[in-house]
């Protein structure tokens, strides 16, 4: 009988396990969404298995093919990223009632970006009740005004006007003279691959500043597991 490989590098892999037992119709080697697979991740992978994760470097898919293993992205299933951002926006939730100063009721929130999980975070904190949402996206503005108070294109930042800022930009567009124009007391999340800023910097001026990767493994570990789960029994079927 083939088995499920699951690589626990966190607590929804852990779950994973659980939800998923042990029997697969062929050796399946599942990895979590946000490892980047290199040579060094994929050692144990045998010719003609399957392979379930996120990106995978080009080495990586090289040898895939050389060795006939079949391998799934589950970063590319829209179902799955909708699930995923919509965890990832309640766990944004969390880390700002574990952090925020204030009541939602009385803070003023930026989301930068709204691609799949700026428009999740801005949905949920538009449910929540903030006192006022703005998004910064360089899409066209007219769909995030579906949520927000106010929409800017990315740019020239102030972001003195802000109590929290929620990143979802892979790519480093704030610069340091930006970074002087925040409040001492704001707190800002970066939910993408890479920060928007210099997290140094920001900590260095005594602002409430992380990146946040693979939010989902920390706040709904078991939840996050079902979602891979669903995928992978979707593609092994």
């Amino acid at each position: 009988m083939a088995e499920f490989i699951i690589y626990q590098t966190d607590e929804r892999m852990f779950f994973l396990r659980n939800e998923l037992g042990f029997s697969a119709k062929k050796r399946t080697h599942i990895y979590a969404p946000n490892i980047l697979l290199g040579l060094g991740n994929v050692a144990e992978v045998g010719d003609h298995e399957v392979v379930i994760g996120g990106k995978a470097d080009e080495e990586v898919k090289a040898h895939f093919n050389s060795t006939d293993v079949k391998y799934f992205n589950m970063l590319e299933d829209e179902k799955f990223q909708a699930r995923n951002s919509r965890l990832t926006a309640e766990g944004t939730l969390h880390v700002i009632l574990s952090h925020a100063l204030m009541a939602l009721d009385e803070m003023s929130v930026l989301v930068i970006g709204f691609g799949r999980t700026g428009a999740a975070v801005a949905r949920i904190l538009r449910q929540v009740g903030v006192k006022r949402l703005t998004v910064a996206t360089t899409a066209s503005l007219r769909p995030a005004y579906a949520f927000a108070d106010e929409v800017i294109p990315v740019g020239s930042f102030d972001f003195a006007p802000y109590d929290t800022v929620i990143n979802t930009v892979p790519q480093h567009i704030i610069d340091d003279k930006a970074v002087l124009t925040f409040s001492p007391s704001a707190l800002y999340i970066d939910l993408a691959t890479k920060p928007a800023l210099n997290l140094c910097f920001a900590k260095y001026l005594g602002i409430d500043a992380e990146i946040y990767p693979a939010l989902p493994a920390k706040t709904a570990p078991l939840s996050a597991a079902r979602a891979i789960k669903d995928y992978v029994l979707e593609v092994t079927k």
